[in-house]
């Protein structure tokens, strides 16, 4: 007899049914709202916050030079680069990592 036959084979997880009672580790932990202690120290999370900020406004200003001049949509599409590490930067600092 193969070996899988005999224990229920390989799809033997994936048969729908009742599933036991797990513990999530976030149950009875972190009631306090915060989920994990700053691991950056306040010099660092004030250069992210800068690293945010800076492309942001930055892309804000081109965005606006191209809207006034009427430049092609089509260039506009790399300030999502910008858009984004402005993002990175900024929840970074908010989260403290």
């Amino acid at each position: 007899m193969h070996r899988d036959a005999r224990h229920g084979g390989v799809f033997r997880n994936v048969i729908p049914g009742p599933k036991p009672e797990s513990f999530s580790p976030n149950d009875s932990e972190h009631d306090n709202g915060e989920a994990c202690i700053a691991n950056i120290s306040p010099r660092e999370r004030l250069k992210r916050l800068i690293g945010g900020v800076i492309p942001f406004v930055l892309a804000l200003g081109i965005l606006t030079w191209q809207i006034s001049t009427d430049v092609d949509r089509l260039w506009r599409l790399p300030l999502f680069i910008l858009f984004v590490s402005a993002a990175s930067g900024f929840f970074q600092w908010r989260d403290k990592t």
